[in-house]
């Protein structure tokens, strides 16, 4: 009976986060920004002929990351762990916003559980985000579960942003004033993405104010002083614990080898060309940021948990204090802080909020034991969102992987992938992002998958130049500086004609064609 207790909680976690997995659902491998963060860590394993990939040889954003993939890839040899380690952090997710929401409302009356489980599953649902995304527009695809400027700790697949969900873990951490396990929490979603510094700090501010004001009363002969030395014990904590992520990632912004206006140039080609969407707030900002902007406000004032307050509130205040410094002077060195990123934490710990506040307005079975709206009606309309949720992730889920095998390039990849030989170097169309790791050969630049050291940032955009000037207007005359870049292939939509000396037909299909390059002593 005993061990049959204490298995229960874990059963618990895994039948939701099953539940959970389906309706939020994942897209296939090797999809999005896994092109970019998977690259280093399929080159440690000796994918194919990755380690020759120029961008695989870059200073690398994520090790930790890549040293997951590495292992996975090498050692345990089964890539759907990545889709197994991915479903975990949902369930992570899903957990910590449940006890952070039976903080906020009573939720053992069955209608108000059901009620909130509904709701929740619904926002964070792919037929909801679908349903977003067709009537208001593409910004509002995740306005409920997601950050500003398209940032957010889930998506649609597995990426080191994913680990975010530490930070949540660390918010509900401090709640049960556990500040210690709190603080390294957040130094974990800080090691497996760089990114996440600046918003752990922020968190760790609103940690401080709640130790300072939340502390429980001491003795009288050491209430004086226990305060002061508290903090500072956890600030050299947490210093400690975030040095190593810290210092990573300032050799990415102040490289004394780089001169200063090549860093600048480099910052300058992210913040305006690579992701304003991220970085530039007069680009992001609109009326699905509105709403979410709402969202946190409105939270902070209906949470009845004052710890709450203070941890959502003064990263709140900080974030939006310097998204306006960057706002007005568009300082791409700020910018890139994304001191907006965390919003990605406290959009889903608001909308859970709300939700449980508004599910507690539902009065209690015992308080009206012959309503049938109680009893019967809302429990049988939450489990059918429910199962309509399940029904939908999964319908998603097939079409996914189905799309996935019928994309155009899909042939030619695979030819690739079969024929593809060490001293081979690709320049394929920008856009086609999928095309290096599902093929396993080097190719010369895309768009999606950029370094992020300026130095780096600067080669890539060089390269990029020289591969859209190509695509723009393919002439023979190009061909010689690709020749000299060392390109040995070139893919090409099979209706864009081009006969050269130097360039023979390897393969073609209906959409694309695959032409080699001979050397110019051949």
């Amino acid at each position: 009976m005993a061990r049959r207790k204490s298995l229960r909680p874990l059963l618990s976690f895994l039948f939701w986060t099953v539940l959970f997995s389906v309706a939020y659902t994942q897209a296939p491998l090797y999809t999005s920004n896994q092109n970019t963060y998977f690259l280093h860590g399929f080159a440690c394993a000796e994918i194919g002929y990755l380690r020759q990939d120029w961008l695989a040889n870059t200073r690398d954003a994520t090790p930790l990351f890549s040293a997951l993939v590495c292992a996975t890839l090498r050692w345990l040899q089964f890539e759907g762990l990545f889709y197994l380690y991915y479903a975990l952090l949902l369930g992570v997710y899903f957990t910590i916003l449940y006890k952070i929401a039976k903080q906020e409302a009573d939720l053992q009356p069955r209608a108000r559980k059901l009620a909130f489980l509904a709701l929740f599953f619904l926002i964070h649902s792919a037929g909801w985000r679908f349903v977003l995304s067709r009537t208001l527009g593409e910004e509002w695809t995740y306005a409920f579960e997601g950050g500003l400027a398209n940032q957010r700790l889930l998506g649609s697949v597995f990426q080191p942003s994913v680990f975010g969900v530490f930070l949540l873990v660390a918010v509900w951490l401090a709640t049960q004033q556990k500040s210690g396990l709190a603080i390294v929490s957040l130094a974990l979603a800080a090691w497996f993405h760089p990114t996440y510094i600046f918003a752990a700090t922020l968190l760790f501010c609103g940690i401080l104010a709640t130790t300072l004001i939340d502390q429980p009363p001491k003795p009288q002969n050491n209430s004086t002083r226990q305060t002061p030395l508290q903090l500072i014990r956890t600030s050299i904590f947490f210093l400690i614990l975030i040095a190593p992520s810290a210092l990573y990632a300032l050799a990415f912004i102040f490289s004394p080898e780089v001169a200063p206006d090549l860093a600048e140039r480099g910052r300058r080609i992210l913040f305006e060309f690579r992701i304003p969407h991220h970085a530039d707030p007069t680009i992001w900002f609109n009326f699905a940021s509105l709403f979410q902007i709402g969202l946190m406000p409105s939270a902070l004032i209906l949470t009845r948990q004052k710890a709450i307050r203070w941890l959502l509130g003064v990263p709140l205040m900080l974030s939006a204090a310097l998204t306006l410094i960057v706002f007005f002077t568009r300082s791409p060195s700020l910018a890139l802080l994304f001191p907006w990123r965390i919003s990605t934490v406290l959009v889903p710990l608001s909308s859970t909020i709300l939700i449980a506040r508004l599910v507690a307005t539902l009065p209690s079975e015992k308080d009206r034991p012959d309503s049938a709206v109680l009893i019967w009606v809302i429990p049988s309309i939450a489990t059918s969102l429910i199962v309509v949720a399940l029904l939908v992730g999964w319908v998603r889920i097939t079409f996914d992987f189905q799309r996935q095998r019928n994309q155009p390039e899909r042939p030619l990849i695979k030819f690739v992938a079969q024929h593809k030989q060490p001293q081979d170097l690709y320049l394929i169309p920008l856009k086609m992002q999928d095309f290096r790791l599902a093929s396993g050969a080097p190719i010369f630049v895309d768009f999606k998958s950029t370094p992020y050291h300026p130095v780096e940032v600067l080669e890539w955009y060089h390269r990029y130049q020289i591969a859209a000037d190509f695509y723009q207007s393919p002439s023979c005359d190009r061909i010689g500086r690709l020749t000299i870049e060392g390109i040995t292939h070139i893919v090409l939509p099979a209706s864009t004609p081009l006969s050269c000396p130097n360039l023979e037909t390897i393969y073609t299909d209906d959409f694309y064609q695959l032409l080699g390059v001979r050397s110019l002593h051949d």
